[in-house]
């Protein structure tokens, strides 16, 4: 930091402030969107993470409930024994 400060002298001197502070200001801008984009990538993949952990625990608390019973969710599966039923077909 000191030495950016001490060629923001030199610059100064020699007259060509202006341009060097333009530069300064687009390279400061330009780390600081590419940090806060990388916070929000890390915000959101470390959120979504804890999601898929607290679905996993949610899932394990509705196995292991009173009497050890399952809740099923999606497609029923017919096994070959099952009689098919076509009165809805």
């Amino acid at each position: 930091m000191f030495v950016f400060v001490l060629i923001l002298i030199l610059l100064a001197v020699l007259g060509v402030l202006g341009l060097a502070l333009k530069i300064a200001a687009a390279l400061v801008l330009g780390v600081f969107i590419a940090t806060a984009t990388l916070l929000l990538v890390g915000y959101l993949a470390v959120r979504h993470q804890m999601r898929k952990v607290q679905r996993q625990l949610a899932d394990v608390r509705v196995t292991s409930s009173i009497g050890e019973t399952t809740v099923e969710v999606g497609d029923p599966r017919r096994t070959p024994e099952d009689p098919v039923d076509d009165r809805y077909y």
